[in-house]
């Protein structure tokens, strides 16, 4: 216990002083930018303002994601813009010492409005148009619960048993296309039978593999890469029609559908100290990458069975040898989606390469 003690200590003074200062005495916000339809809105502008600071403005990243700098507790307003979309404020959030809060936020289409006065003489009436056979407008897509998704794109560990409900066949128009994209319909192999019904929202995702590509088939293993969110428009028996909500990755035939879990929009996350003696191991990168720097993310092994929260802050670390060499930090992150038994974090700072197999010490 002596040995582990020191190690720990020595470990922290590693840490520049500005980076315990700002974990332990200030404050930020996280959240996800969406349109009324569960869409991530990369490029929005997510401005923060208080009576301690000058307003600061960053920009959602290509998943619709932000994370504000570190500021001083007190009581803030949260502006969120974005070209085509109505702006929308939040006032008078309280970040308490050292805590993540999360604020996510929707933004709807603005409203356009223009009048042009013709001052003419009236040309004469066209003749009668020809009767035409009505054409049923194509289907769209309902409004996503408010109660936001944290994070729709991203990998996470793949787990030892399915969640799949169904798969992607085709394009419902176009068997030959390979890709869809936003608003395209595609057709679903599963439907009332498996549980789908109108209106309902899931989730598609790819499947990879992470370890040796010529393992013994017992030994291989896998993550998986979340590419886009659909909600069903039309259901039969055994199959159904989506329409693709959202995509940040490619969508085509093959990728696995899953029931879309929502997670809370708004909550708070005490900063909490580094708990080195229970350690979650980085198991895989986005696509099956095998290193990482900041701004990118990663997935571990611990999700809400071992007590993740969406917002915890993490420490990430390295041993020179197995459970009794010396421990280095490597870098610092955030947790940005849960789910049962592993986690997406995102890379905030990294003095070196992080890797599959480095340690993080989650702040509880």
């Amino acid at each position: 216990m002596l040995r582990l003690t020191s190690t720990v200590l020595i470990a922290w003074l590693l840490i520049p002083a500005s980076a315990v200062s700002a974990q332990n005495d200030r404050s930020r916000l996280i959240g996800l930018v969406t349109d009324v339809s569960g869409g991530a809105l990369p490029g929005a502008t997510v401005t923060i303002s208080g009576a301690a600071i000058r307003p600061a403005s960053i920009v959602t990243d290509g998943s619709g994601r932000y994370i504000t700098p570190w500021v001083a507790p007190g009581s803030y307003d949260v502006t969120f813009a974005l070209s085509g979309f109505e702006t929308r404020t939040v006032t008078g959030i309280s970040l308490g010492t050292g805590q993540t809060v999360v604020l996510d936020q929707q933004l709807p289409i603005g409203s356009f409005g223009e009048t042009v006065e013709v001052k003419a003489e009236a040309p004469p009436p066209p003749p009668p148009a020809p009767k035409r056979a009505l054409v049923p407008p194509p289907p769209r897509a309902k409004p996503v619960d408010k109660e936001i998704l944290a994070s729709v794109c991203g990998p996470r560990q793949s787990p030892d048993f399915t969640l799949a409900i169904g798969h992607v066949v085709s394009h419902r128009d176009d068997a030959g296309r390979a890709l869809l994209g936003p608003n395209d319909l595609l057709r679903i192999d599963a439907g009332e039978k498996q549980g789908v019904a109108d209106g309902q929202n899931l989730v598609v995702r790819r499947r990879f593999e992470t370890g040796e590509r010529f393992a013994p088939k017992k030994l291989q293993t896998f993550g998986e890469q979340t590419v886009g969110l659909v909600q069903i428009v039309e259901t039969q028996a055994d199959s159904s029609v989506a329409i693709v909500v959202y995509a940040c990755g490619e969508i085509s035939a093959g990728d696995a559908i899953e029931r879309y879990v929502p997670q809370p929009a708004f909550f708070a996350v005490s900063p909490g100290t580094p708990r080195f003696d229970e350690p979650a191991r980085i198991t895989t990168g986005e696509y099956g990458q095998q290193a990482a720097t900041a701004g990118q993310m990663m997935v571990i092994a611990s999700g809400i069975m071992q007590g993740v929260q969406r917002g915890q802050q993490l420490t990430i670390f390295r041993r020179a040898a197995a459970h009794s060499g010396p421990m280095n930090i490597i870098g610092d992150g955030v947790i940005v989606a849960v789910r049962a038994d592993s986690a997406t974090i995102r890379i905030e700072r990294a003095i070196d390469a992080v890797m599959v197999g480095d340690l993080v010490a989650i702040h509880r």
